[in-house]
């Protein structure tokens, strides 16, 4: 029986602070984070917007420069440096950037990269809070083993609910009035000893029903009582000599519900501090059980969605490495009786990669259908149509990073990439019909101002060549000079009779 005193994380940066807020608020993790992803996603909107719409737009022009491209493809098929130099020129030409879409886009992979660090360290945040509670119930055992009387003996009111003993108070009670003395306060019944073992001086404090002894070394300086809370000082909880009494006026139960007594009768080995330590571990595995952490198939969002991967992690060392731990040592003996009741939770799978195959596939899917918007782009912006090649390798190397992604890092994170990839497909075919309308309009616009020319309307050539049969039957008068009904204006040449 004993204090596992596991290092209380810290948050860390103001995403994650964001985080922890929007789960505390939520139904549930799972709509923490589709908050937190829709929020983020507001904020790149108009990131996200004017890279998209500069996208949409250079892919409509291409198309108008098509014809042009293409031909000029043939005429310098064999010379890429002059092709580049003429596609320049006529990208200038029709106000083709191949830049406007580079900073928006910048933004955005700097903003995932923020996105991935947060969840990161937030994953091994709640890993481990979710030990740190662990602890604190294991603890509380043991703190609720000295009886509080609200004066000499009190408990803290946080989750932890440490013992607080005023040792000078009883002290000086017990120099008073011998070393070993035993008084009421507040109808506890409460036992103070001082003993010296070894060359220091002990100060032990225990109550009538309470089922531990608290033990510290104290020093005498000038004459008055002092302690200082150092590794060197001895602070300790044991069991005493009764059997296992009570908390909150309840006889203690292990995991099958049975006292001290019916257990010792079941197991004559059993000693009290093994049937207490037994409770710790049941208190420690019903406080990380308490804690919501799982979402739909996977067991702890926290956790890569994998059946390689565990809820909890089965040995000491494995979990320093995968939360990133630095704080006390707990050792393997300590994080064993922390776990001891999680059998479950230390052999099943945590998922079956379906959030990995989702990221991967979602991303495949993006970027087809980007490839197919872009399709000008990448077949005209090289002579030889290598752009295309490239963004065929592309299209596949995306969803193998993805997926990558998201085995190596939580389910929580391939929440986050799941919902922020649907979102920007569906923001992509909103930005590109306000592209395409907007495209439109001007290009009619263009159009009707062409149609004009210094304030007179301009015939199509259609229109002309519906004229022509018109003219040619006027050109051909059957009349003639002598009887009179010739034209005098169109018979005459040079002021001749023709």
């Amino acid at each position: 029986m004993g204090i596992i005193n596991f290092t209380a994380p810290i948050s860390g940066n103001f995403l994650v602070n964001i985080i922890i807020w929007l789960v505390s608020i939520s139904s549930s993790i799972a709509v923490g984070i589709v908050l937190f992803t829709v929020i983020l996603k507001l904020i790149t909107l108009p990131f996200d917007y004017a890279s998209r719409a500069s996208m949409r737009k250079n892919t409509l022009k291409m198309e108008q420069m098509r014809p042009e491209l293409e031909k000029l493809q043939k005429q310098y098929a064999d010379n890429k440096d002059l092709y580049n130099q003429k596609m320049m020129a006529l990208y200038k030409k029709n106000g083709y950037s191949m830049f406007g879409a580079c900073l928006p886009t910048i933004l955005t992979l700097v903003i995932f990269i923020v996105a991935i660090n947060a969840f990161t360290t937030y994953s091994a945040y709640q890993n481990k809070m979710y030990f740190y509670n662990m602890s604190t119930a294991y603890n509380r055992v043991v703190y609720e083993g000295l009886e509080s009387d609200g004066e000499y003996i009190t408990h803290t009111n946080d989750a932890t609910y440490k013992l607080v003993v005023k040792e000078k108070e009883l002290y000086e009670l017990a120099s008073a009035n011998g070393n070993d003395y035993t008084f009421s306060s507040n109808g506890v019944n409460i036992t103070v000893k001082l003993t010296s073992e070894d060359e220091k001086n002990y100060i032990s404090v225990k109550t009538e029903k309470g089922y531990v002894e608290y033990k510290h070394v104290y020093h005498i300086v000038d004459g008055k009582f002092t302690y200082a809370e150092s590794s060197a000082d001895y602070t300790a909880l044991e069991i005493v000599d009764n059997s296992p009494a009570n908390i909150y006026n309840n006889e203690l139960k292990n995991a099958k519900g049975q006292t001290y007594s019916v257990a010792k009768a079941e197991n004559a080995e059993l000693t009290a501090s093994a049937f207490l330590a037994d409770i710790q571990s049941e208190m420690s595995a019903k406080a990380y059980k308490s804690e919501e952490k799982g979402f739909l198939w996977v067991r702890n969002i926290w956790v890569t969605d994998s059946p390689l991967k565990h809820p909890v992690e089965s040995s000491w060392e494995n979990f320093k490495t995968a939360h990133q731990y630095d704080g006390n040592n707990i050792g393997e003996d300590n994080y064993a009786r922390l776990i001891a009741h999680l059998e479950e939770e230390k052999t099943a799978p945590n998922g079956y990669f379906i959030l990995v195959v989702l990221t991967a596939g979602l991303s495949l899917l993006q970027q087809l259908i980007m490839t197919k918007t872009q399709k000008a782009s990448m077949e005209l912006q090289t002579v030889d149509g290598q752009g295309a090649q490239t963004q065929k390798i592309m299209t596949w190397m995306m969803p193998i990073m993805m997926a990558v992604f998201a085995f190596m890092y939580t389910s929580a994170f391939s929440i986050y990439i799941v919902l922020s990839t649907i979102i920007s497909m569906l923001t992509t075919f909103g930005i590109n019909f306000i592209v395409d309308r907007k495209f439109k309009k001007e290009e009619e616009k263009v159009k009707k101002e062409n149609e004009t020319i210094r304030g007179r309307v301009y015939t199509p050539k259609k229109e002309e060549k519906e004229q022509k049969p018109v003219k040619k039957q006027k050109e051909e008068p059957k009349a003639d000079f002598l009887s009179g009904t010739a034209d005098n204006k169109k018979s005459h040449i040079r002021g001749r009779i023709k």
